[in-house]
C-alpha cells in the first residue's frame, strides 16, 4: 500500500533535480529528517507557490512511490517563510550553525517531535526584529542534548546530595555526565570546571525556550565554560564534534 502523510515542516535545503524538478530536505515532527522530491517543482506555481525555499515552515502533502524507494513531494502550502530572518546575514549564521546540527543528529522516533518543535521556535525567535544573542546555538545544542534525555542534574551531588547552590564552583564529571560538589570525589576521566553563575544559566535554560534566549549574553567566564560544557556532552552523548560550522561524528 502506498503511504501518503500531511505535516507542517520546515524545509532546510532545496536543489535542483533536472531542469524542472527539485529535491527538497525538510524536517517533520513525525517523521524526522527525510528528502523528497518535487516533481515539476520549479514549474508549478499551484502546488509549490512559495515552498520551495529553505528556512520556511511549509504543510506538505508527501507519498511514496509504489516500490518505497523515495518520498514525492504532492502538494505545499507556505505557512510562514521567516523574511526577516533572511535578510540578517548574521542571523542567517546562526541558523545554519542548528540547522547543520540538526542534520548531524542520529535521532530515534521518539525525538523527532521536540527538536522539530525546538527548531521552529528558533525560525520564530530569529525571525522577530531586533538584536539576537549569537551565544543562542550553543544553548540550541544544550537543548536538544538535554530534550533527548541526557539532563543532567544540575541541583545536587551526585555523590552526597548536597545543593550545588552552596559551592561557588562544582565539578562535571564528563563520563558519569553528572556533577559533583567541591567536598566530593569526581572520579577518573575528563572533568569540566563549573560556576554557580554557570550552573543557575543551565537550569534556567532546561525551562525555557529559544524565545527567551534572545537577549541572554553572560559574562565571558560563563560563556566559555557553558561552550566548553556543551562541547564535550555533544560529543560524550551525541557521538558529534563540531569543527566551526560543521558537525562530525566521533
Amino acid at each position: 500500500m502506498r503511504m501518503e502523510f500531511s505535516e507542517d515542516v520546515v524545509v532546510l535545503r532545496v536543489g535542483t533535480f533536472r531542469e524542472a524538478d527539485c529535491w527538497v530536505r525538510f524536517f517533520s515532527p513525525g517523521h524526522g529528517l527525510l528528502s523528497g522530491f518535487a516533481f515539476g517543482g520549479r514549474r508549478s506555481r499551484r502546488r509549490f507557490a512559495g515552498c520551495l525555499d529553505p528556512l520556511s515552515l511549509v504543510r506538505f502533502r508527501v507519498s511514496q512511490d509504489r516500490r518505497r524507494e523515495y518520498y514525492c513531494l504532492e502538494e505545499g502550502t507556505l505557512l510562514h517563510g521567516f523574511s526577516g530572518l533572511k535578510t540578517d546575514l548574521k542571523k542567517l549564521g546562526m541558523v545554519s550553525n542548528c540547522v547543520r546540527f540538526v542534520e548531524s543528529l542520529d535521532l530515534t522516533p521518539d525525538g523527532y517531535a521536540s527538536v522539530y518543535a525546538l527548531l521552529r521556535e528558533m525560525l520564530e525567535t530569529l525571525d522577530d526584529p531586533g538584536e539576537a544573542s549569537w551565544f543562542l546555538p550553543v544553548l540550541f545544542r544544550a537543548k536538544i542534548t538535554f530534550a533527548q534525555g541526557y539532563q543532567p542534574d544540575l541541583e545536587s551531588c551526585r555523590e552526597c546530595g548536597r545543593p550545588l547552590d552552596a559551592f561557588a564552583r562544582a565539578v562535571f564529571s564528563v563520563r558519569d555526565g553528572g556533577l559533583y560538589c567541591l567536598r566530593c570525589p569526581s572520579g577518573t576521566g575528563q572533568k569540566i570546571s563549573l560556576s554557580r553563575e554557570t550552573l543557575r544559566l543551565l537550569a534556567t535554560l532546561a525551562q525555557t525556550g529559544p524565545g527567551e534566549w534572545a537577549g541572554w549574553l553572560p559574562p565571558a567566564r560563563v560563556r566559555e565554560e557553558c561552550g566548553h560544557l556543551v562541547d564535550a556532552f555533544v560529543q560524550c552523548h551525541l557521538g558529534l564534534t563540531c569543527d566551526g560550522n560543521r558537525f562530525a561524528r566521533c
